[in-house]
């Protein structure tokens, strides 16, 4: 994934999304709003401004995935003309710090209390998020997970004042475990980046498949020298029918590439949606993994009008091919739209707030979109993507199934 928006481009959200007060890159120790020319869609706006505040980060292994989300926002907000419940939305973006939990408070902390943010959303890291669900949830700060699946966040770490817009991996795993038990896979191996997301969608597919787990192959996360090759014989040795695998981004590439003529062809490939997401199959070109087969809660071949008025949007407004982590952001913008709407830009109430942005409901680009009472998760459709050739778009997922009305089990 390319690195088009940059966080100064977030300062471009003034034409219609009002994106950015500057950024911490920017301005140092401050917030200056962009100037706000007439939208087409927006009406008067005479409430005072609805602070957003974004921690997404924009280095490291995460930046690709969290620019996608930054892309996504601003498309929609750029739909919604910028504004929402009589109020004008600014968004005031922090770097996310990897692998940093007290960094990621300290960013959460400096939105909402310096900045005059009234909403955390975005982060990547699970770690991270938790974090800030601590000072969220003891601050009463309505935030809205973007990306982060950690299971707790749906279950013992629970809030009433943090909701997911993305999925928890319980949802991607457990479904998909089960649908390899019922095509008939009674051998399985399981390879994953050894860290806390792929143990935990190792566990949640082990809870889903019946089957026998062959072996579980744990490859670093990242993998800084990209070589799976020790990987690869690991799985070859145990002859399994199938192997799942839970690697994405440049891992997901190196991967697939060796996989290509070092994996035994006999052994069939599934994964985590991610495995075969539209940059690693760019990346990948004609050594992508044809016939492949993938769960994730979106696909870009899904044929709805959401869906592919979505796809051409971003296309259209950013140069590249849509993917999961810009629906993510897409979706977590309409949230905050949707739900000051409802409230008519009322915020002082949070626990009211709270009550709008549970009821959000509306049709997605993965189709429907609505809140699990039990868990704060959004509830979601697992498609079931093969990689297949495609005359127009290369090498792309096409949806063969799905797995409907998945939901996280909650507390």
């Amino acid at each position: 994934m390319s690195g088009e928006l940059s966080r100064r481009d977030l300062l471009r959200l003034g034409a219609t999304a009002v994106g950015a007060a500057a950024l911490s890159a920017c301005v140092p120790g401050g917030a200056a709003e962009s100037r706000r020319p007439a939208s087409p869609v927006a009406t008067a706006v005479n409430g005072a401004d609805f602070r957003v505040g974004v921690i997404l980060p924009t280095s490291g292994t995460y930046a690709d995935l969290g620019d996608s989300i930054r892309k996504g926002l601003k498309l929609y907000l750029d739909r919604a003309g910028g504004q929402a419940g009589d109020r004008r939305i600014v968004v005031v973006d922090r770097d996310e710090p990897a692998g940093d939990p007290s960094g990621a408070v300290a960013a959460a902390r400096g939105l909402v209390e310096r900045d005059g943010a009234t909403l955390l959303a975005g982060i990547v890291s699970s770690p991270n998020a938790l974090a800030v669900r601590g000072y969220a949830d003891e601050r009463r700060v309505p935030t809205l997970i973007a990306h982060a699946g950690a299971d707790a966040l749906s279950r013992g770490q629970a809030s009433p004042f943090v909701y997911r817009t993305s999925y928890s991996e319980w949802q991607l795993g457990q479904p998909f475990g089960r649908y390899l038990a019922d095509s008939g896979v009674t051998r399985l191996a399981l390879v994953y980046s050894n860290y806390s997301a792929g143990l935990e969608m190792a566990s949640a597919i082990k809870e889903g498949y019946t089957g026998q787990v062959l072996t579980e192959v744990r490859p670093p996360f990242p993998n800084p020298d990209g070589d799976f090759a020790a990987h690869l014989t690991q799985v070859n040795n145990t002859r399994p029918q199938a192997a799942y695998v839970f690697l994405w981004g440049r891992d997901a590439v190196a991967f697939l590439k060796q996989a290509r003529t070092e994996l035994n062809p006999g052994i069939w490939l599934t994964g985590c949606g991610y495995l075969a997401e539209p940059d690693v199959l760019a990346a990948l070109g004609d050594a992508a993994p044809v016939g492949a087969l993938t769960g994730l809660h979106w696909a870009l071949a899904l044929d709805t009008a959401e869906n592919r008025r979505f796809s051409a949007d971003f296309s259209r407004a950013f140069g590249r091919t849509a993917d999961v982590y810009a629906v993510q952001g897409y979706d977590t913008a309409r949230v905050i739209v949707e739900a000051l709407q409802a409230i008519g830009g009322r915020t002082d109430d949070r626990v009211a707030f709270m009550k709008a942005i549970s009821e959000v409901r509306f049709k997605s680009p993965r189709g429907d979109f609505r809140f699990d009472p039990n868990s704060n998760n959004v509830v979601n459709t697992i498609y079931v993507r093969q990689v297949a050739g495609d005359p127009k778009a290369g090498y792309a997922n096409r949806v063969v199934g799905s797995l409907a009305n998945v939901v996280d089990p909650g507390r």
